[in-house]
This record gives C-alpha cells, sequence and structure tokens, in this order.
C-alpha cells in the first residue's frame, strides 16, 4: 500500500486518493490545487500546474483516483504532490478497499512470516461417503479410466452431491446417487465407506472432492469459475487500447490435506487478461499471424454464448458453420446449436448469414482431439508479447498490475477466502486468515552470511559482492575467446567488446588471447561455412552476436536465424559459446552474465558453496520430459552437482518417434553418472540426493532398487516451481517482502516450501511483486528435511551465469532441463556425457 509516508521530495510515485476539496491557487501557474486523502486516510496538497498532463482535467470531488507518475514533494518536512508532464489518473467506480479493513488481519502475530495458505475451520480426519461399481451391460468405445471420467462428471451434472472417480469404472460421492446413467452403465455396489487423511490414497480422492465444493462455495454473481484454478472476476480490473483488451483479476486454489487431518486452502491471486472483441475481430483488426496465434488461450464469449468454458486456439478448420459434420451426425454446428440453444436466434441468424470458417480448439492440454467453435463466440486472452507489441501501454499497466506487493497480494487473497461460502458437502468453511507458524508448519531461517567462496578462498554473502571484491573462485585452465560478429555490427560490437573485457579483467579473468571473426547475414550454408572458420582456430569459448528471433528478416524468410546454427555446429564440436542479441550490444548491464557464463563454460568456476549442510557426496539432477497426449516420454536428463554447487557432469537423452520410456531407462542415466563419479573421485559416493524437477510420477521403488546392497543413502525428492503458496513477512501490521531463504516444514516432516528469492535481492521498490515459494516433498530417505531444504537453497544460489539476482531453482533440476532442452534442440550430442556448462 502506498501512503503519504512514502513520497519523496522530486521522486515519481504511484498513488490512489480520494479529492476532498479544492483549494486556493496562489499562483497562476497552477491549474488545480486540491486537498487529497490516501488510503490510510492521510490528507495532504496535490497541485497540477499549467505545464504538466491533465492540466485541463476534471477532477470530481468525493472522487477517487489511481495517479500514475505524479512527482513527489517536500518541504521543511511537510509532504504533498505535483504533477508532471506524464501524470496519469485513472478514476474508480465506488470506494476502494480502505486499510481500516486491517481486522481482517487482528489475529496474525507480528513479526513472523506467512504462507498464503488458508485453513478450513475443521480438522477434516475422515470423511463418510458413498463409493459406486460402474457396471456395462454392452460394449463400449471410451477407454475405461476416460470413461468413468466422464461418468463421474456425469453424475455430478445429474445431482447435486460431489463426484470423483475412484479407480477405473469406480466412484464415490458425498450424498447416495441415483442409478441414471447413459447406456450402457448403470451404478452398483453401493457402501458406505470412509476416506481416512492418513492413507494417501484417501487424500487423492479427499482432494478432488475438496475442489468440486470449493468451486461449489465461489460467488457466481461476482466471479466466473470454469476450473478451481481459473476463478475469474466478471468486472474487468483495466481496460484500454481503444476497447480491444481488458484485465480481470482472477484468483487459483489450491488444496493441501495433511496426513493429521489438517486442510489448507492456497490461493494464488493474478491478473488474467483477454481481448474485449471475439476471435475473428481480433485476427481482423491486428492482422495477426494465425502461426502466431496458436496455442493462444480463448474463452467462450459470456455476452453470447450461454455456456463458460476455455480453450487454447490451434487453428482454422475447413469446414464453415453450415457445413454437415460427422462428429454431430452429419448435423451443421448452426442446427445444433439451435437444438440445445446455444445461442440467441438473432445471433443464431446472424451467423447462419454470414457462415464464418470455423475454428479448431483444445478444451484440456491431455485432451488427444480438437473441438469445432465459432471465432464468432469465442474472445482471445493474448499472450503477453502479442499485447507488448500490438498496446504497449496497456501491456505497461497489466505488467506493473500483475506484480501485487504482499500486502496488496494477502488482502486480496483473504478477501477472495472471505468470500467464499460454507463447503457444504463437508460441513465446514475456509477461515480468512493466512497461515504462519504454527505446530503445522514450523518455521524457520537460513543462516545466509559468509557461504559462499570466491577468489583467494575470500567468503562473502552474495555473488554480485563477492565478484566485484574478491574475483572468480577459479579461472579456466585456458581462456582463449573467438568474437563472432556480424559485418553490419562491427562498430557497436567494438564499443561493447571494451566494456565486456573490462568485466572480465574485474573478475580477475581476462582471456589470454581473443579472435573477431566476422559473418554476414545469409543462409544455413552460410552459417555452416563461418563455424568452420571459429573451429578452426580451437577457442575455448565463444561469444557470438546474433539478430533478435523477431527481427522481421528472419520472421519473413529473408535470412535464417543463425543461432540454432551456431549453436548446433559449436556444440558439437564440444566448444562451449555465449549469444549476445545485436540489439543489446549497448546494454551494459549483460555484460556481467555473459562473462560468467562464458568462464563457466571454458571450465572456470565463478563460486561455490563453502559449507553444504548434511553429509551428501553429490546430488542428481533428473529431468524428464513426459507427453501425456502420446502418452509417452520424450526424453531424460540427469545433472550431477557436487557437495559445494558446483556441475560435475550430464547427460541427456531424447527418444526417438514410437519409443517408450520408463523408470529403467531413467536408471540408466543415474547408473552412467554415477559411474562417471566413481571414474574420475576413485570411490563411490556414501550419500545421494536425486533432485526430480516437478512430481515423481515413476515408480520409486524401481529406482532405488539398483543401488540396494551398494551402501549408498539415497534420498529422492520433488522440486515443484509451481502451485506453491507465496511467503510474507507480517510487520508492524503490513505484509512485506521476506528474506530470501525462509522455509516452513509440514509437521510430518515429508514436505515443505522454501523461498530462494527475496530480500536483500529485490523489495518492495523494484516491483518485482511477492516470491513465490518452492514445494519441495521427499520421497525416499532418512535426512532430515530441513537439511534437504537448505540444500536446495544452497543449490539456488550456485547459478553461475546470474550474478545480479538468485534464481529460483536449484542449479540440480535447472540444469538438468537446460541441458534436455539443448539435446532436443540438436545443440549438443544426444546421448553423451556432457562436460562443463555448455547449455548456459
Amino acid at each position: 500500500m502506498t501512503t503519504k509516508d512514502d513520497i519523496e521530495h522530486e521522486e515519481p510515485i504511484d498513488i490512489c486518493v480520494r479529492v476532498v476539496d479544492e483549494l486556493d491557487r496562489p499562483s497562476t501557474k497552477m491549474a488545480a490545487r486540491l486537498l487529497v486523502e490516501d488510503k490510510a486516510g492521510n490528507s495532504f496538497p496535490f497541485t497540477v500546474w499549467n505545464n504538466n498532463a491533465l492540466s485541463e482535467y476534471a477532477w470530481e470531488e468525493g472522487r477517487w483516483y489511481d495517479l500514475e507518475n505524479a512527482r513527489g514533494n517536500v518541504y521543511q518536512g511537510d509532504e504533498s504532490l505535483n504533477g508532471s508532464y506524464d501524470l496519469a489518473a485513472t478514476p474508480l467506480d465506488g470506494v476502494p478497499e480502505r486499510d481500516d479493513q486491517k481486522e481482517l488481519f487482528d489475529t496474525l502475530s507480528d513479526g513472523v512470516p506467512h504462507l498464503s495458505l488458508f485453513p478450513i475451520e475443521d480438522d477434516l480426519g475422515t470423511l463418510p461417503v458413498y463409493e459406486y461399481r460402474i457396471e456395462a451391460t454392452g460394449t463400449f468405445e471410451q477407454d475405461p479410466m476416460d470413461a468413468t471420467y466422464s461418468l463421474a462428471a456425469y453424475l455430478r451434472n445429474d445431482s447435486e452431491a460431489a463426484v470423483t472417480h475412484a479407480g477405473a469404472m469406480s466412484v464415490v460421492a458425498t450424498s447416495q446417487l441415483s442409478d441414471d446413467l447413459p447406456e450402457p452403465f448403470s451404478l452398483a455396489g453401493e457402501r458406505l465407506i470412509k476416506l481416512d487423511t492418513a492413507n494417501e490414497g484417501d487424500r487423492a480422492k479427499l482432494e478432488r472432492l475438496l475442489q468440486l465444493d470449493l468451486k461449489a462455495a465461489v460467488d457466481r454473481n461476482a466471479f466466473r469459475a470454469d476450473r478451481i484454478d481459473r476463478i475469474v472476476a466478471k468486472e474487468p480490473e483495466l481496460s484500454g487500447a481503444g476497447g480491444l483488451f481488458e484485465a480481470c483479476r482472477a484468483y487459483g486454489l489450491r488444496v493441501e490435506i495433511l496426513p493429521t487431518g489438517k486442510v489448507f486452502v492456497g490461493v494464488e491471486v493474478r491478473l488474467h487478461a483477454r481481448s474485449q472483441v471475439t476471435l475473428d475481430e481480433y485476427i481482423e483488426r491486428t492482422n495477426e499471424r494465425l502461426d502466431d496465434l496458436v496455442g493462444t488461450d480463448v474463452e467462450h464469449d459470456p455476452a453470447r454464448y450461454d455456456i463458460s468454458g476455455s480453450a487454447t486456439f490451434e487453428g482454422f478448420s475447413e469446414k464453415r458453420f453450415t457445413d454437415p459434420l460427422p462428429d454431430l451426425g452429419n448435423q451443421s454446428l448452426a442446427d445444433w446449436y439451435e437444438q440445445k440453444g446455444r445461442v440467441s436466434d438473432g445471433v443464431l441468424e446472424a451467423l447462419r448469414t454470414k457462415n464464418p470458417q470455423l475454428v479448431d480448439i483444445r478444451y484440456n492440454p491431455s485432451d488427444e482431439d480438437t473441438r469445432i467453435h465459432v471465432p464468432d463466440l469465442l474472445r482471445v486472452a493474448p499472450r503477453k508479447e502479442v499485447v507488448k507489441r500490438i498496446a504497449p501501454e496497456f501491456h505497461r499497466q497489466w505488467d506493473r498490475a500483475a506484480k501485487l506487493l504482499p500486502e496488496d497480494r494477502f488482502t486480496l487473497a483473504t478477501k477472495f477466502v472471505e468470500s467464499l461460502g460454507s463447503l457444504d458437502e463437508i460441513g465446514t468453511k475456509v477461515k480468512p486468515i493466512p497461515v504462519g507458524p504454527s505446530r503445522s508448519f514450523l518455521s524457520m531461517k537460513i543462516d545466509r552470511s559468509d557461504n559462499l567462496v570466491f577468489g583467494d578462498g575470500k567468503t562473502a554473502d552474495l555473488p554480485k559482492s563477492g565478484l566485484s571484491s574478491y574475483g572468480v573462485y577459479k579461472r579456466p585452465d585456458s581462456f582463449s575467446v573467438n568474437y563472432l560478429v556480424p559485418e553490419r555490427h562491427e562498430a557497436e560490437f567494438d564499443q561493447f567488446r571494451k566494456g565486456f573485457e573490462r568485466t572480465l579483467s574485474k573478475f580477475d579473468c581476462a582471456p589470454e588471447q581473443t579472435e573477431i571473426t566476422t559473418y554476414g547475414y545469409g543462409t544455413e550454408v552460410d552459417y555452416t561455412e563461418t563455424t568452420v572458420a571459429v573451429s578452426e582456430t580451437a577457442p575455448d569459448a565463444v561469444l557470438a552476436v546474433v539478430p533478435s528471433q523477431d527481427r522481421e528478416l528472419i520472421r519473413d524468410g529473408t535470412i535464417d536465424d543463425p543461432y540454432d546454427e551456431f549453436k548446433k555446429a559449436l556444440g558439437r564440436q564440444s566448444i562451449p559459446s555465449q549469444m549476445v542479441v545485436a540489439e543489446n550490444l549497448d546494454n551494459q548491464w549483460v555484460h556481467r552474465n555473459t562473462a560468467l557464463g562464458l568462464i563457466a563454460g571454458a571450465g572456470g568456476v565463478p563460486w561455490r558453496v563453502d559449507d553444504m549442510p548434511g553429509s551428501v557426496d553429490c546430488f542428481i539432477g533428473l529431468d524428464a520430459t513426459y507427453d501425456p497426449t502420446a502418452g509417452q516420454f520424450l526424453g531424460a536428463s540427469a545433472n550431477v552437482v557436487l557437495a559445494d554447487g558446483t556441475v560435475f557432469v550430464s547427460k541427456s537423452q531424447s527418444l526417438q518417434s514410437g519409443e517408450t520410456f520408463d523408470e529403467t531407462a531413467i536408471v540408466d542415466i543415474v547408473k552412467d553418472v554415477h559411474r562417471e563419479f566413481v571414474r574420475r573421485e576413485g570411490d563411490s559416493p556414501d550419500h545421494i540426493v536425486i533432485h526430480r524437477d516437478g512430481r515423481v510420477f515413476e515408480d520409486i521403488d524401481k529406482i532405488l532398487t539398483p543401488f540396494e546392497g551398494a551402501g549408498i543413502e539415497i534420498d529422492i525428492l520433488d522440486i515443484r516451481k509451481s502451485g506453491a503458496p507465496r511467503a510474507a513477512y507480517y510487520d508492524d501490521g503490513e505484509f512485506e517482502i521476506d528474506e530470501k531463504g525462509r522455509l516452513f516444514i509440514e509437521q510430518g516432516g515429508n514436505y515443505g516450501f522454501l523461498t530462494t528469492t527475496g530480500r536483500p535481492e529485490f523489495d518492495d521498490s523494484n516491483g518485482l511483486g511477492t516470491p513465490q515459494a518452492l514445494r519441495i516433498v521427499r520421497r525416499a530417505g532418512e535426512t532430515a528435511m530441513r537439511t534437504l531444504l537448505e540444500q536446495v537453497y544452497w543449490l539456488s544460489e550456485s547459478h553461475v551465469g546470474s550474478a545480479q539476482r538468485s534464481i529460483r531453482l536449484p542449479v540440480s533440476t535447472y540444469y538438468a532441463d537446460r541441458c534436455a532442452e539443448h539435446a532436443r534442440e540438436g545443440y549438443l550430442v544426444n546421448g553423451e556425457l556432457v562436460e562443463g556448462l555448455p547449455y548456459l
């Protein structure tokens, strides 16, 4: 919340104020002089001068306004506001949420951290439900599990009960169901059972039932709730760009059930953007290429289509609105709409006359089949890069409004929870009180002092300060650099090179030899010849200048993009490379991270961890890519990180078309990197910690079995970057950005949350929002959860290409993912052990 106390002399400020009264204007240069009040109730003058924007604006007494780019004024300790040449004011309808709403948080303990999790009022423990078998009197085409999903949805629509699947051809419901299913199905075997939160399988069923109960508790007058993770306010928060775009406040809910019976609801607050025009109008007005729009989110137009829904645009169909469609029994979509009453008679008649070409959309990313729809009845939720190009001012407002600071984020989340109705199926409510340290969650802060080692063995808290003071921990054994520069950018590169090499020298890592190779933009063949010439100089690393991938020359096919060709050719020759976009040659901020990436690629170590908690010998980061649509793995990669945070070796294995992938293949990769550890270190590791990027779907026992009897202690963790709550520190009655290194551990000791970003690297002033925690789940092993979380934190401080600000993920999984991506793109030799960090 921004108030009068935040006003600083001559500094720009965005603030919400109410016009209380008009004041006298002692100078003729004043266009308006007003008494205004902020949301905390502080009053102060606000002056708009004749040379300011909005000098002729009609201010309304009693109206609230969001001011942007006002200018602070402090004289003899008194704060006031002035206008500016780019002052903007957005009038607000009604009264904004005032900070006398602090009673929402009256029960919170001051001076402690909190998570954006909200408890339900009563512990769950067990829940009585009715279980049914689904029987079939004839054959059916669907897979049994897919049929179960469909029939559970059918039963939910046909009754007031919450109904979910309980395995193939089995469902559970919170109340009795009638035997009313479409042919050839029927319900049988009704029995009353109790789902127990202490049982992992029961918790999964309970979670689904609670999600349905939460969805039913949403206020439908204020929100549309197509999915529990996508609840969108009906009234827009922002609108602009000539009526092309609007953004609405959106909420995503997630259920956390502990084995003890305690239940929490996670609340994520977003800003959901969409176009205010339909897909056909959007394409016409923006001249967007259809290929660029594939994968864009679309929604049923709430003004003209009677059922809400969201999907992704997949392209245009060959069929039109009045054409017969085999999937609809050879009737047209027009006739089908008429029978179902999907649209009004007027809209239907207009569509019949226009007879638009239909579009293919996909309602669920895992669906194999697309569905047919009408572009005239779909609104677009465009990607940010599209909005930025078409409406930069709206994009700026949207981007800023989406990055909520803790006070705003936690207040919005709490008020949304307050708006929820009762959870009728389990007979309780969600309490509007965010979770702090309690018997459910132990919380503590990691001691970050002087645990990163730099040049001459000197230690520091942060990479930025350590590099500036002591230089890199270890320079490459050999460091010759070839600069690969487009002929048209030689002059700009000369300036860039001076600054870049000054940065290398500051790190005590100046290259022993440099050489410049110029090239012209052209074809893939031209670039191949260039890389041959570079390889003949045998450099230890290459810094290549390339055009931006969205340059018109590349988009229209005039030239080929050299990025891919350089990466492939250099990667296959084991020459590490860093790329700099030509448009960034005048940007001094790219010097530091580019330099560190080049040093690490050539075998240097910018810094390492001094004291890693626990007795671990190495970490294996595991990334397995699974395509749920095809039902198969696309590949996997493993990345071995030593106990000091330095990368040891990596391997990636991508699959050929049609192959499947199971735990055995993952184990083979782990064996390969384990074997290499033994070869180089001379002994087997005693303790390995495996970090799985995302959730471990594989059979844990199959991964552990090959190592039984080897005397190796193994822990396996999920490192989940999505779905975790936000964290903030409650101090003096307000939520603030907490220091990074905050952890919460569930009382059972098997999962927790960890913040790897926060103060001192960003705070309220730089507008980056509220840190999102990582969710870390222990799937195997006996090491204390606190130790495992602290290890993840220190690996997040080991990103050698990011000295300015921490990256959320540990290098174990982040580098495994980067290695896999480079292998899939053809930048690395697939299936071979990779030394160094060529994938940065």
